[in-house]
């Protein structure tokens, strides 16, 4: 089949279907032309001007735009118009580091195309032929490709966390890797994408970490994320994404991420080039 075509799913959208959404005078966000008629009931938040969404200059703290932004979506996730609240605030800033501009709950990030960003570790023992990778089957409760396969570990980054904290917490949490492991994991580059979705736009960076684990270490899981672990050479892994639809969606860009830093994925592949380019396709 193809491994390319993980990455055309991801970045499939259509730009002309949504309109800028823009806070103190920068553009964070895209929100569908449809949705942007249903903020028109909340004129002291937001104005509409035609061409973009803008929340009202009114509201001049992060505080006070997360207060009114909680109000609106809480009654529009009552109405069924967008998803219930995950209990979980991420931060939307001009750049990752900045001061955030605005706190918005993680299910309601896709809602106004706000860029969000993640991380995911390729947990794996080093062997004479080849990495062997630990993936975790997904819990049937996950509300995103439930029983797929996954990462070791990953997570969105929630608001008053920086990378390597949450990196800690979620490797702790899903699969019971001890500070002293962790911090051993380096950072491996990132991928991004954009894809639209039934919620609105996805705009994902995967900030991706490798760790190489003792032969002996099993990963547990702690918080409900994974079933169970599977640990399985790495081509076979690569071989599953490109033949099938075995994992979790974005987990399939790291996988290819991995083999092609690996060396599994060799350059005379018909899509290595295309691969590198657009793994990173808003860099």
């Amino acid at each position: 089949m193809s491994l390319y075509r993980h990455v055309l799913r991801c970045n499939a959208h259509n730009l002309d279907l949504f309109l800028p959404f823009i806070i103190s005078g920068k553009h964070l966000g895209w929100i569908r032309n449809t949705f942007a008629d249903h903020l028109r009931r909340w004129p002291r938040f937001f104005e509409l001007s035609g061409d973009k969404v803008l929340i009202n200059d009114n509201l001049s703290s992060c505080e006070t735009r997360t207060k009114a932004m909680k109000e609106v979506c809480e009654i529009l996730a009552f109405e069924n118009v967008i998803p219930p609240s995950r209990g979980e605030l991420f931060s939307v800033a001009p750049s990752l580091g900045d001061n955030p501009l605005i706190n918005i709950d993680r299910a309601w990030v896709s809602v106004f195309g706000f860029e969000s960003y993640g991380v995911h570790l390729n947990g794996y023992v080093l062997t004479p032929v080849e990495p062997e990778l630990w993936l975790g089957i997904r819990s049937p409760d996950c509300l995103i490709d439930p029983e797929k396969l996954d990462n070791m570990v990953a997570g969105g980054l929630p608001a008053g966390h920086t990378l390597e904290e949450n990196l800690l917490k979620e490797a702790s949490e899903e699969a019971s890797i001890d500070k002293d492991l962790a911090v051993k994991a380096h950072s491996a580059g990132y991928i991004s994408y954009i894809m639209e979705v039934d919620e609105g736009l996805r705009r994902d960076t995967l900030f991706i970490y490798d760790l190489a684990v003792p032969e002996d270490f099993e990963p547990v899981d702690q918080d409900g994320e994974h079933i169970s672990f599977i640990k399985v050479p790495a081509s076979e892994a690569l071989s599953l994404v490109e033949d099938g639809d075995e994992f979790k969606f974005n987990v399939n860009l790291v996988i290819i991420d991995f083999s092609i830093r690996h060396g599994i994925l060799k350059p005379d592949h018909h899509e290595y080039k295309l691969l590198i380019r657009d793994l990173r396709p808003f860099a």
